[in-house]
């Protein structure tokens, strides 16, 4: 028999039929055996085994690597072993062929083979590198509990065949905790026997850092390279390896002190070394150093049976599937450089899927050098569906954020040229006349942040922000005012005195959208004292309406708690909870609204300016309280016999001496409506709200004064909210009539 192909198993069904097929093509042309070890399999592995051959044979596990493999080749009876994973397919075979029919086989004693490791389903990201497979089957053993090593003797045949290695495909993470965890209980238990082993400290460190025990793995890596040092024998994993930690521990002078000392004692061939160097002189700013070891890197990836990797079996290739990454860095120097000539010439040469990692450095450096008609070019070229589109958009509108205002109009009128959304987004900035129909269909597909300026358009032209914005979901609104309150600060000031016209409504969607409004205006810190306390009032108001018709009126606030998620809608609810204990307990309703800063500390401050406020309410002597309901009394009686210049006399005395408060807003609006000045009787209703959200005169007035205006369904509305809220029985009926007559009118 010339050749045993021995293979050690447990529960490999997922990739066990393809890695047995690939073999029929060298079995065929080859007098070969294939041997089985199964150490516990209870899936389909065993079923699958016996149909390729009747050489199956099982041992207990026993946390021994090298002893289970060793078992294995025991049942070996040719003259030469190779040893396999079941989740390795042959790909290239030409050679080991040759290597037994010719007597290459007589020359040497063991021989390497080449491992993709697969690390994408489209097998584009993998890595590469030199394992020993084939060995003569002379006094052949393993050693090590654990990475099991074979005890080779040289000469050495170098990349006899090529194999893809689907290991690290499709591994679920709790089956990869479980794997690394017998790792790391193995290899510890190596390391009390042979404390200074280096190999063992080597993988002690790559296992912690699979478990994201950073401090440990450097500590073990570290040890395993002073252990090699002292030893004068250091592989090429060894420095790769620690490389590839400093990298990722962020040690960049470390990482290029180590890959110098490699190229200085070791060879200038090694991919991963010139990658990983780089990378750090990159982080390190030395971009022209670094740009010279990625040229190196590249020579050597596009060279590759010139490599280290390709010619040693202590050279892992971490790095050699990693050229895409490696171009794009390069792009990112020259960009650092200011090379922006460089940096349009080199993205030529980058694949699609690679260029969107670099689009907004291209297109800066494309607007640096003045030649912004080439980003529609680019544009239409790259295209290909409307998840790119959105990639490509949301570069280049960084860049116009970053950018001078006066060139903006210049790439606008470039991008307007665009035939889909984007391109009526930049026609739309530039100025040109849309309906509102077509600006709501624009923020209801468009979906990105920038298209915000959609909104900051219909500002600056008065249009009706509440009919734009129909059936725009929350968070595309929410992205949308986000962005014109960070970048557009001008129209802050008028979102705010639009939302104070915008009438008195329960009507959902307009609640859903004044409550983004406001909401994004509190957020946004550009208001102070009155106006913050406005805006909060506002924020508050629609959000606690909308959420009510949401969750249905019936429902308490309480059970409405219980079934809320959203930390904004609970402190919304809870806020208006609270505020029933204003007149019943005032001690306890300073208390309880603290408590709301604890886990909403972004209204602390509109929460303070109301304890404020509300304790010198608290404290104002019961003299003065009682002149105060007295005067409002003279008031009410005076507009209830008509005498609206007088009252309004009075008012106005009352206000000088004492703060606005809700009543007298309602006696306001009360002068309003009988004036027909509809418009400013919704103001003072809606700041009597502000000031008193569970008044049940000012909900009443607010739906007199929609059915006035003969907006029955809103009346209505407002009507039944007062039967929701009052315990006043004759309120009720009569309410109850109103809302009959207007139903029957």
């Amino acid at each position: 028999m010339l050749l045993s192909i021995v293979l050690m198993i447990k529960n490999e069904e997922k990739f066990l039929e393809k890695t047995l097929k690939a073999l029929d093509n060298i079995r065929k042309k080859i007098n070969s055996e294939l041997i089985i070890l199964d150490t516990g399999s209870t899936d389909k592995s065993i079923e699958i085994s016996k149909m390729y051959t009747n050489k199956v044979y099982f041992e207990k596990w026993n946390n021994d690597f090298a002893d289970m493999r060793n078992k294995s080749i025991s049942y070996a009876n040719g003259d030469w072993i190779l040893i396999l994973d079941a989740d390795e397919e042959l790909l290239e075979y030409e050679k080991i062929i040759e290597f037994f029919k010719s007597d290459l086989h007589e020359k040497y004693n063991c021989a390497s083979v080449e491992l993709k490791n697969i690390n994408s389903e489209d097998c584009k990201s993998y890595t590469r590198s030199l394992n020993l497979r084939l060995f003569k089957n002379e006094d052949f053993r393993y050693e090590g509990a654990i990475h099991e090593q074979a005890m080779h003797k040289e000469p050495i045949y170098n990349n006899i065949a090529v194999f893809n290695h689907y290991g690290y495909l499709y591994v679920d993470e709790d089956f990869k905790q479980k794997k690394l965890k017998r790792n790391e209980i193995i290899l510890l238990n190596e390391i009390k026997k042979n404390p200074n082993n280096p190999y063992i400290n080597f993988q002690l460190g790559k296992n912690f850092m699979a478990i994201n025990k950073k401090e440990e793995a450097l500590l073990y890596m570290e040890k395993s390279m002073d252990l090699y040092r002292e030893c004068k024998n250091i592989p090429e994993y060894a420095y790769s390896n620690l490389a590839r930690f400093y990298i990722e521990l962020k040690q960049f002078d470390k990482c290029e002190k180590v890959c110098i000392e490699y190229l200085q004692n070791k060879d200038d061939k090694n991919i991963d070394i010139y990658y990983f160097l780089a990378i750090s002189q990159s982080f390190l700013y030395k971009y022209e150093e670094s740009l010279k070891n990625y040229e190196k890197y590249l020579y050597l990836v596009d060279n590759y049976y010139i490599s280290t990797q390709a010619n040693s079996v202590y050279a892992d290739g971490i790095t050699v599937g990693l050229k895409q990454y490696a171009q794009v860095n390069i792009i990112e120097n020259y960009y650092r450089l200011e090379k922006y000539e460089e940096v349009i010439k080199q993205s030529e040469n980058i694949d699609f899927e690679e260029i969107k990692d670099i689009y907004e450095i291209l297109f800066d450096s494309l607007y640096k050098v003045n030649k912004i008609n080439e980003i529609l070019n680019i544009y239409n070229k790259k295209i290909l569906s409307q998840v790119d589109s959105k990639y490509i958009e949301s570069s280049l509108e960084n860049i116009i954020l970053k950018i001078k205002e006066n060139d903006k109009n210049k790439i606008y009128k470039v991008l307007s040229n665009i035939d889909n959304d984007y391109g009526l987004l930049n026609k739309v900035r530039l100025g040109e006349k849309f309906t509102i129909k077509e600006l709501n269909r624009l923020l209801v597909d468009g979906k990105q942040a920038y298209y915000g300026d959609v909104i900051y358009y219909a500002i600056n032209n008065n249009l009706d922000i509440l009919e734009l914005l129909q059936n725009v979901s929350y968070p595309y609104m929410q992205s949308y005012f986000s962005y014109i309150i960070s970048y557009k600060r001008e129209c802050v000031s008028s979102l705010y005195d639009y939302l104070l016209r915008v009438p008195n409504t329960l009507n959902l969607n307009k609640l859903n959208i004044c409550s983004c409004i406001s909401r994004n205006l509190l957020m946004g810190d550009g208001f102070y004292s009155d106006k913050y306390e406005n805006i909060f009032y506002m924020y508050i108001k629609y959000r606690y309406d909308f959420i009510k018709q949401i969750y249905n009126q019936n429902l308490s606030d309480e059970e409405i708690l219980y079934f809320l998620k959203d930390k904004e809608d609970r402190f919304v609810v809870k806020f208006n909870l609270v505020q029933n204990l204003k007149d019943k307990d005032p001690l306890k309703y300073i208390k309880e609204i603290k408590n709301l800063i604890v886990d909403n500390k972004e209204y602390k401050k509109a929460i303070e300016i109301l304890i404020d406020k509300f304790s010198k309410n608290i404290n104002e002597s019961e003299e003065i309280k009682k002149l105060k309901k007295q005067y409002k009394s003279l008031i009410e009686n005076s507009i209830n016999i008509g005498n609206i210049n007088d009252s309004l006399i009075m008012i106005n005395e009352y206000e000088t001496v004492y703060c606005e408060d809700s009543e007298i807003l309602n006696m306001k609006s009360i002068i309003s409506i009988l004036k027909n000045n509809y418009e400013e009787a919704e103001c003072l209703l809606k700041k009597s709200l502000f000031l008193d959200s569970i008044n049940v005169n000012t909900i009443f007035n607010i739906a007199y004064l929609k059915e006035v205006k003969d907006e029955k369904d809103e009346a209505i509305m407002f009507y039944k909210k007062i039967i929701d809220m009052s315990e006043e029985k004759s309120l009720i009926l009569e309410v109850k009539e109103k809302i009959k007559l207007i139903q029957e009118s």
